[in-house]
């Protein structure tokens, strides 16, 4: 059996076909890419999810604990999320569908 580790985020990726379509296996591929780049793949959990009910939305991602969900999610934008949010702590605006930690939907 594997230990838990500690982790700083888990990042949910839609997997659904209407993601993929969209360019999101190209999306996840990116984000994971900059997380091992920027060391933090030991910190944050990726995991593909069967789908997050945002089809219309997509590729679609949602970043916990903080509950931040993110829509059209590009390769530029999975980056950002690396950097923006799971760097530095504040969310990628200009993508963001809903913030659990204040409420807010877009």
């Amino acid at each position: 059996m594997s230990k838990l580790r500690k982790l700083s985020a888990h990042v949910l990726v839609c997997n659904h076909i209407t993601c993929l379509r969209r360019g999101g296996k190209a999306s996840a591929k990116t984000l994971k890419r900059a997380l091992k780049d920027r060391d933090l793949s030991a910190q944050v959990l990726v995991t593909k999810v069967k789908c997050l009910d945002q089809c219309g939305r997509g590729p679609v991602m949602v970043v916990y604990p903080d509950g931040v969900w993110y829509g059209g999610v590009d390769e530029e934008t999975a980056r950002a999320i690396v950097r923006e949010h799971l760097e530095e702590g504040h969310a990628v605006e200009k993508r963001v569908l809903h913030d659990m930690r204040d409420g807010e939907k877009k």
